[in-house]
């Protein structure tokens, strides 16, 4: 075998996938994530669906803008950060949210039609910003409103470091 041949082999090696061959686990976060968000799903406004779409929020990682549903249950406002837990199902602590205004949050105006579409969807109700951070470097940021009985919005996830 040549030294070519033998480089060629080193490279269809290096260049394998290293799981093929072996199953995906099934965690439960994932899927209690996946089924969370599609349990909410219907009853996500249209609008809010087009008004994400190809929209992504810029960090280290640009990560697009998910939107979200969830009945607030009793609460008849926008929730303090146990209650926003509570109603998210997070598995974060109330220590590790940051309320944000959206003028604060969006200092150059960027996600401004994201924000100006959720008013109007929530009829005019105050939009705040959650900030979870979720480990070192990572978190996500929720921009939500209320609207018969249910908190609506985005979810991004950010790379901070």
């Amino acid at each position: 075998m040549s030294s070519d041949d033998a480089y060629a082999a080193f490279l269809d090696k290096a260049n394998e996938d290293p799981n093929a061959g072996r199953s995906k686990p099934e965690g439960k976060d994932s899927k209690a994530a996946q089924s969370k968000f599609s349990a909410h799903a219907k009853q996500v406004p249209q609008k809010l669906v087009t008004a994400a779409k190809d929209r992504f929020y810029s960090s280290e990682s640009d990560e697009p803008f998910i939107p979200v549903c969830f009945d607030l249950g009793k609460a008849k406002s926008l929730p303090n950060e146990d209650d926003f837990i509570s109603i998210t199902d997070s598995e974060h602590s109330a220590d590790n949210i940051t309320i944000l205004d959206p003028v604060d949050w969006d200092k150059q105006g960027e996600y401004k039609p994201l924000i100006d579409e959720l008013r109007e969807q929530s009829k005019g109700n105050d939009v705040r910003v959650y900030r979870v951070q979720v480990d070192s470097t990572r978190v996500e940021y929720w921009v939500v409103s209320t609207h018969d009985g249910n908190l609506l919005g985005f979810k991004a996830k950010a790379i901070e470091s």
